[in-house]
């Protein structure tokens, strides 16, 4: 039999330069086949006089192998191979000398007994199961021996922890022409043509090796509704400094297409930048891998809300509305959370449609921190069941969790508005819709002042600054102080919200 049978390979994790890979590889035990009549020392496998396999010498261009790789000739004793038996081997490659971990891979035995291995397998076990990094490493390598009798009957010659046959190390270099940078950049949009700009412009990325995972993401600005970008490394960059903006990445396509293929700029033969009307935010997912990219607009909108379990999963109630921060983009909501698949978020034009809702990649995940995500979002979970700011930052897309020191706050039995509405002799009830988050819907007949106040009385109640400091039509939220100034509000229907823990007011017309 001189066609050789293949084994299930997995790989080994490799000790690559400049390079940590993470793969969940489940490696090869030894076999427990009975052991060949043919006896070791009546065997021995001459081990291939190359010290290393690259295998440019081996796979053509367009991948075909071009010639097989060499790893030893076999040596029988006269007489010794029993009667209806042919051998097969197995090559394994470890990069530990004592063959711990190993991947196996189909062997050939050609008429004079030479054992080689198919380049092409090696290339792309290589890939598939270890790293696409290029960089060379040192691998042992072994042959291990089989006798197969009567065409089905397999037994192994000898033991391989005992005796190897062709046993060496070889330097490896894969044949692989991607080369990743570590970083890249985008040039232009909001931070403008300059290299410093573009640094503060940077891709985001796992921890993982970039061979591994060539996906990077960032959200930028577009500084406008007519933005024009670029792509590039550190080196690109160092080039624009230096006057050469041809390392630069570039649009293969039309510069509008939101997604498709780049290349360098000296390949393209011009600008090629990358052109987005009418977005606000974009985010930018590349694949080195492929060159490949993709441009999703972001919606940025002035109002967020919690739907979770904290009111009941509804797709119609708006009864928990996130407070903007100071910084823009930036908006938070506290409250006592259940600590099991607590939230999603919807914008205020996305609310009701679970296709835009924001949430995390793993359904219930109650990480301190996170990524947000509107495609196949999960529910976001709270670390644990107890009072949290819940922060979103739109302008990354990312979320986080902050317990609050005090987890026995002030309770109320109600909250409501006062004001000239009803002659400042009445109040108009708000619901507790989540433990400490007041809401309701009121309309304003005519132009007029208010105020929120606890438990029917003025010794607890919220405004701002003095009388009509906040006038509703110019912004819809504060953060109020226990005897503030009244807050005047023009005639109309708002949705009303407080916050008794962090004293933010919001009133949003409707």
């Amino acid at each position: 039999m001189k066609k050789l049978s293949l084994y299930t390979m997995a790989l080994l994790g490799m000790g690559l330069v400049s390079c940590n890979q993470d793969f969940e590889t489940i490696f090869e035990q030894q076999t427990n086949q009975p052991e060949s009549q043919l006896q070791v020392s009546d065997v021995s496998v001459a081990a291939s006089s190359a010290t290393a396999i690259n295998l440019a010498d081996y796979i053509a261009e367009d991948g075909s192998a071009i010639k097989a790789i060499p790893i030893g000739t076999i040596s029988v004793k006269e007489g010794a191979l029993p009667e209806n038996t042919t051998l097969k081997a197995d090559v394994e490659f470890s990069q530990s000398p004592d063959f711990e971990e190993v991947i196996t891979i189909e062997g050939n035995i050609s008429d004079k007994n030479e054992i080689t291995v198919d380049p092409t397998a090696l290339q792309d076990r290589y890939f598939n199961d270890v790293t696409r990094n290029p960089a060379s490493t040192t691998l042992y390598m072994r042959a291990v021996l089989y006798t197969v009798t009567d065409g089905t009957s397999v037994a192994i010659v000898g033991n391989p922890n005992e005796s190897h046959f062709a046993e060496r190390s070889v330097t490896f270099t894969p044949l692989f022409k991607v080369q990743i940078s570590p970083a890249y950049y985008v040039i232009g949009a909001a931070a403008g043509w300059s290299a410093d700009g573009a640094r503060t412009q940077k891709f985001n990325h796992s921890d993982k090796d970039v061979y591994e995972d060539p996906i990077f993401s960032i959200i930028v600005d577009t500084g406008g509704d007519d933005c024009w970008f670029a792509i590039g490394d550190d080196t690109a960059l160092d080039a624009v400094a230096s006057g050469d903006w041809t390392k630069l990445f570039g649009v293969k396509g039309a510069s509008e297409d939101m997604q498709g293929n780049m290349d360098f700029r000296y390949n393209l033969g011009g600008d090629h930048s990358f052109h987005v009307l009418g977005a606000e935010k974009i985010r930018i997912t590349l694949n080195m891998m492929e060159y490949s990219y993709k441009i999703d607009p972001i919606s940025v909108a002035d109002a967020y809300y919690v739907v979770g379990g904290v009111q009941g999963w509804s797709d119609s109630k708006r009864t928990c509305l996130f407070t903007p921060e100071e910084q823009k983009n930036i908006f938070s909501y506290t409250t006592k959370w259940t600590g099991a698949w607590d939230l999603k978020v919807w914008d205020a034009n996305g609310f009701g449609n679970w296709d835009v809702a924001w949430g995390c990649a793993v359904d219930g995940d109650n990480s301190p921190s996170g990524s947000l995500i509107n495609s196949g979002a999960q529910a976001i979970s709270a670390p644990t069941g107890e009072f949290y700011t819940f922060t979103i930052d739109m302008n990354t897309m990312t979320y986080k969790w902050t317990k609050l020191d005090n987890q026995n706050p002030t309770e109320y039995e109600s909250i409501s508005l006062i004001g000239e509405f009803n002659g400042w002799g009445g109040d108009f009830e708000l619901e507790q819709v989540t433990p400490h988050n007041w809401y309701a819907v009121f309309t304003q007949e005519t132009d007029g002042q208010l105020k929120y106040r606890a438990n029917h009385d003025w010794s607890t109640n919220w405004g701002y600054g003095n009388d009509k400091d906040w006038d509703v039509s110019e912004s819809f939220n504060k953060i109020g102080t226990n005897g503030g100034g009244n807050i005047f509000v023009p005639a109309g229907t708002y949705a009303v919200y407080l916050n008794d823990i962090t004293n933010s007011m919001l009133i949003l017309a409707q």
